[in-house]
């Protein structure tokens, strides 16, 4: 159990100087992965008004076949309006006639309705390019700055992460379950030496028959108070 508990110590000292290498990066990790979502959003927004803009075109290029096919319709009535001889032939025309201009209207209506929405589309496309550009402008000066941070620590980290998985694997799964719970719910720190009668942790009065325990290494006890495992560090004394 003592080397076990050694052990955690040497753990806690390299996780203790990896997060110290994670918090050298800053906000940046987090910057540049939301500055990914923000982009691949604008990107897919971009994308989906560039296929309703085309489709929006399609349908103007039709209403203004729709026009065109009933002006012409419109001006063959007109044509047919001098030669009739009778009037029920002028009223079928004249019927016939009446269905194209509305139809014609109707188009109109809808062609101006659709030339309205191109518009808008179009405007938003142009401030969404925009917006994309500048996304991708920051997010390359983001990735930039990372870069050059985890090439400077890179290998640091690996070293360090090597060196984790060694203790790790020599180390009784459930203290390293115990020690990786506390240490996520207690800011970083599984483990707390003792400083006099109290815990290094959370300051807290440690009976001194807890203490002599804890300085013979031979088992776990945790801090009643923050939770963390006590351990004794004669290279401390």
């Amino acid at each position: 159990m003592e080397q076990t508990l050694y052990g955690l110590i040497e753990l806690q000292e390299v996780d203790n100087r990896l997060d110290e290498l994670k918090d050298a990066r800053g906000d940046l990790p987090l910057i540049v992965e939301e500055l990914e979502y923000k982009l691949s959003n604008k990107k897919e927004e971009l994308k989906n008004l560039k296929e309703e803009l085309k489709a929006a075109k399609v349908k103007n290029n039709e209403m203004e076949l729709a026009i065109e096919e009933a002006r012409e319709r419109l001006e063959k009535y007109d044509e047919q309006l001098y030669q009739v001889k009778t009037n029920k032939e002028y009223d079928a025309i004249t019927t016939e006639s009446e269905h194209a201009r509305q139809k014609m209207e109707e188009s109109k209506n809808e062609r101006d309705n659709i030339q309205y929405t191109i518009e808008e589309i179009e405007e938003r496309i142009t401030e969404l390019e925009s917006e994309t550009d500048k996304l991708e402008g920051e997010l390359e000066e983001n990735k930039s700055e990372l870069k050059v941070k985890l090439e400077g620590t890179a290998e640091e980290e690996n070293l360090l992460k090597q060196e984790r998985s060694i203790i790790v694997e020599k180390t009784n799964p459930s203290i390293v379950s115990t020690y990786e719970r506390v240490r996520d719910a207690r800011g970083g720190q599984g483990i707390a030496k003792i400083n006099g009668n109290v815990c290094g942790g959370c300051f807290s009065y440690i009976p001194p028959q807890k203490v002599v325990e804890v300085k013979k290494m031979k088992q776990i006890f945790t801090c009643e108070s923050c939770g963390r495992i006590l351990v004794w560090d004669d290279s401390e004394v």
